[in-house]
């Protein structure tokens, strides 16, 4: 089920709600109580197992964002193993 960000176009106030379906409606203000919430968008959220593979990277073609030859692991080759 996900979660879904709203503001109340009443109070101003920020909250969200676990709802089953993209279609379900939406709640009343949990601060107010009206019916006044404007869903929003908001950001993707991924779940890391933590056993240190790092597929979230630090730039957009998954490299790890700190090496200092700018290559974020996508240096064309050339390895030596």
């Amino acid at each position: 089920m996900p979660i879904y960000e709203y503001r109340c176009d009443e109070c101003g106030q920020r909250s969200s709600a676990l709802l089953p379906s993209y279609a379900s409606p939406d709640p009343a203000c949990p601060h107010c109580g009206k019916p006044a919430l404007r869903r929003l968008v908001s950001t993707f959220a991924t779940v890391s197992s933590g056993d240190g593979d790092d597929f979230g990277g630090g730039d957009d073609f998954g490299g790890d964002g700190g090496d200092d030859e700018g290559g974020g692991g996508f240096d064309g080759g050339d390895d030596d193993y």
